[in-house]
């Protein structure tokens, strides 16, 4: 049924389910795509060679949403389009390579990572990393510490945390464009050290919501 139609000029596609080889088949026949939301099935086979919309087909897209939804599968990140400017990732499990080539996207502003784990629970972006970004959602993000300061995200503006369980680093005060943090379902301390941010500061810029349980 993919086949009948005729794809080129699609510009979004919300909520693809992907299953066979025949669903990215699919995909692949709408290159100037700007915007994706699309959920993995557990039915799809792992060894295929495009487990993901990568960069060979994809040169125009903005907006990226990918829900893994394939148990008993660990998922891999083969490639990112270096046009992203917006992604989302829920469900999955990625390691330091993996979060390295998502902080190294050129024009990535918006980055929301939803019921991930990452590899040791370790996540220490470097320097140069996530230039660009401006929006960054941790969902549910299992880490054992939070590495968030102006040296690796220079131009953030929004930090959103949401049932998130260890300390915010007090160098994320530092980043001179913070104007919120919001931190919906968290931990006291996780609380606590938002409002200590928020008491550090010289000016009054920052603005910091607080939602709990």
């Amino acid at each position: 049924m993919h086949e009948n139609f005729q794809l080129n000029n699609l510009e979004a596609f919300s909520y693809f389910l992907i299953k066979y080889e025949n669903d990215l088949k699919f995909l692949r026949s709408s290159p100037f795509l700007h915007r994706l939301k699309c959920i993995l099935s557990s039915e799809f086979n792992p060894s295929e060679l495009y487990y993901y919309p990568t960069s060979n087909f994809f040169n125009h897209l903005e907006s990226l949403s990918i829900l893994f939804r394939a148990s008993g599968i660990i998922s891999n990140l083969m490639s990112l389009p270096l046009t992203l400017r917006k992604l989302t990732l829920t469900d999955f499990k990625l390691n330091s390579k993996e979060m390295k080539m998502i902080g190294e996207l050129p024009k990535l502003e918006v980055l929301k990572l939803e019921s991930v784990v990452i590899e040791d629970n370790q996540w220490n972006p470097n320097e140069g990393e996530f230039q660009q970004l401006r929006f960054l959602k941790l969902d549910n993000f299992l880490l054992v510490e939070l590495n968030v300061s102006s040296d690796n995200f220079p131009i953030l503006e929004q930090l959103v945390l949401r049932r998130f369980e260890i300390a915010i680093p007090s160098s994320v005060g530092d980043i001179p464009t913070l104007v919120k943090i919001e931190v919906k379902w968290c931990t006291k301390q996780v609380e606590e050290c938002a409002l200590k941010i928020l008491e550090e500061q010289t000016d009054e810029f920052l603005k910091v919501i607080i939602i709990s349980w």
